[in-house]
């Protein structure tokens, strides 16, 4: 008969006690064997809770965090808001270490992100496994937990590479009413980047980065807060446009993602349209053309199904993009600003072809007979979903309504969501080039009254495009 545990007796007799609780499939009665009988008492004992009462007012919390192991040093001082949950914390390291938020994650109190007798606070997903004691990050508020100069917070993030951050507190403040949610103030060196296997030395980033030592924490504080803030990803998401939830959910915080969400929370701070400054002038060159195929016959076509050359010639003087044209206008197949513009209104549903015509098609023609062009040319800029025209028009919506007047076009943006989104051109990324294929992008660029340099003219749109886009967003 094997005796207790919790007895004396023989090595022969506990042998015989170990291989009977594996033959009777009780590991944890033979790990508890193995490690003492008061061995799974102290584990939960040593989980303690470690939070505290939130403070009675909101405080402004400055921290340190540096990158174990890291050779020099890289580190960042940010200013906390104690009512930030852990995973708006998370947001904040994501953006300070420009990491992309691709990995698994966790935040640990009383130890290490791994040890057994610190207080877990797990992502998502880890909370998904049930496979560790903790508790969801989101739940639990940054003031729950750093109250003192000295109390200090573990945050591992890819649990691959195992990015360990530091969180210690360096000072704490009432938070004024207006305070931000995060900022940064101090910092050094750039962070190694996503995936690159943990290096952490100067000579080893050097290979990986243009240049390790650069830190800009004006820059970073624009990207924290400055604007639409990254730590409204996830109610930025609630709040967008119904079209742009999805693109946001796949982009994550990738820097692509990073982008459409500031430009989301830019367009839902300002939900009202600017569609007012699109008047007839605005419209000209598609209500030319509306009113030519609407007229008589509708507008001939040649054998070739071009424009005649009277047409080209009446047309260029409508068309904005034809303001700088070289050359003769009277061959379509010349002029291709104008060759362009007149197939997107045929892409786009506007004209059609008809017995070697253009006519509208028959929601053109309602709407031209109700005076409709500006709504016409709105519900027109973003065709159905499938395809890379309704991804691509989309997206540049996005910019056009989010960019300047007369600014340039942040075109390799554009390119970088598109391919995160997983649209390739034959076989590689969305080149600069797709998106001048777009029929949206040729009936922007041929609305409102455009000027300046030729180049501009294809990198900038006007104010009343700018208009429509946002028109189109909101429909």
């Amino acid at each position: 008969m094997a005796t207790s545990p919790h007895t004396d007796g023989s090595f022969e007799d506990r042998f015989r006690e170990i291989i009977g609780a594996l033959e009777t499939d009780q590991p944890h009665a033979l790990l508890g064997d193995l490690r003492g009988p008061r061995a799974a008492a102290t584990r939960r004992a040593e989980r303690r809770e470690r939070r505290r009462p939130l403070p009675a007012t909101r405080q402004m919390i400055t921290v340190s965090v540096d990158l174990h192991g890291a050779t020099p040093p890289i580190w960042r001082r940010l200013e906390l808001r104690s009512d930030l949950s852990l995973t708006d914390v998370h947001d904040v390291l994501q953006t300070a270490f420009d990491w992309a938020g691709y990995h698994l994650w966790r935040f640990a109190a009383g130890g290490d992100p791994f040890d057994l007798g610190a207080q877990l606070f797990l992502c998502e997903f880890d909370v998904e496994e049930g496979d560790e004691d903790g508790l969801p990050a989101e739940a639990v508020q940054l003031g729950e937990l750093l109250q003192e100069p000295g109390d200090r917070l573990e945050y591992v993030y890819d649990y691959g590479d195992n990015w360990d951050l530091r969180i210690v507190v360096d000072s704490v403040r009432e938070a004024t009413p207006e305070a931000a949610p995060a900022r940064a103030t101090d910092g050094r060196r750039a962070a190694p980047p996503e995936d690159c296997g943990g290096l952490r030395d100067a000579e080893d980033l050097a290979a990986v980065l243009e240049d390790p030592a650069r830190f800009d924490v004006e820059e970073l504080d624009r990207e924290l807060w400055a604007g639409p803030s990254p730590l409204a990803a996830r109610s930025a998401e609630e709040d967008a446009l119904p079209m742009l939830v999805e693109p946001l959910r796949v982009l994550g915080r990738s820097a692509a993602g990073r982008d459409l969400h500031r430009r989301a929370a830019r367009l839902a701070a300002s939900p009202e349209s600017l569609a007012d400054t699109a008047g007839d002038n605005g419209l000209a060159a598609v209500t030319w053309f509306l009113e030519q195929a609407d007229a008589g016959d509708g507008i001939p076509l040649t054998g070739a199904g071009y424009l005649r050359p009277a047409t080209v010639q009446a047309a260029s003087d409508v068309v904005p993009s034809m303001v700088h044209w070289i050359g003769l206008r009277n061959r379509e197949v010349q002029s291709a600003p104008l060759l362009h513009f007149r197939q997107a209104l045929q892409q786009s549903a506007i004209l059609r072809k008809y017995k070697g015509t253009l006519r509208p098609t028959r929601r053109a023609r309602a709407a031209f007979r109700a005076g409709s062009v500006r709504e016409l040319v709105a519900e027109s800029l973003i065709p159905q979903r499938g395809g890379f025209d309704h991804v691509g028009s989309l997206l540049l919506m996005v910019h056009v309504a989010t960019t300047e007047p007369g600014e340039a076009v942040a075109v390799g943006e554009f390119c970088r969501a598109a391919t995160e989104l997983g649209w390739h051109i034959d076989g590689g990324p969305v080149p600069p080039a797709a998106i001048l294929e777009l029929p949206s992008w040729h009936l922007l660029a041929n609305i409102g009254h455009r000027s300046g340099p030729r180049k501009a003219l294809w990198e900038s749109f006007s104010p009343e495009a700018a208009a429509l886009a946002q028109e189109a967003l909101h429909r």
